[in-house]
């Protein structure tokens, strides 16, 4: 059984990595994608957003917020990582688990997951290394994990 496993995500991709030994380096296990996350705003939705007029009346402009769809595909990503996570936690593969993420994902990721999971979390790190190699995820966490 692995030690811990890495969750290194973002908005858009995770990886896995399990790191075998307390001071052991990463091995990556899986890597997920969620390409709704990387389509812009109007690729998102198939309608065109409202138009409105300003309140002076003197100008249109479209109506939506791409924002709020980027941070519901980002909650939705969380969603299929935590059961991934839920997964590999009931099947005994992991003891601890260190997230390394963006600010916001780790805040959907921690609300994602179910109590067991969550009370494994041994540390998180408000990052993205996503694109990162593993030496490099792994001098970002503690030698001893």
């Amino acid at each position: 059984m692995a030690l811990a496993w890495v969750l290194v995500a973002n908005q858009s991709q995770a990886r896995v990595f399990e790191a075998e030994k307390r001071a052991g380096e990463l091995h990556e296990l899986e890597a997920l994608i969620h390409p709704e996350s990387r389509l812009n705003g109007r690729d998102l939705e198939s309608d065109a957003p409202g138009r409105t007029f300003d309140s002076g009346g003197q100008g249109r402009h479209a109506m939506g917020n791409v924002s709020q769809l980027h941070r519901r595909n980002g909650q939705k990503f969380a969603r299929e990582i935590a059961h991934a996570l839920e997964r590999g936690r009931v099947e005994g593969r992991y003891e601890k688990l260190y997230i390394v993420a963006e600010p916001q994902m780790v805040g959907s990721l921690r609300d994602a997951l179910k109590a067991p999971t969550r009370a494994t979390i041994a540390g998180e790190t408000g990052k993205n290394l996503v694109n990162c190699e593993a030496e490099e995820i792994r001098a970002q966490l503690p030698t001893w994990l």
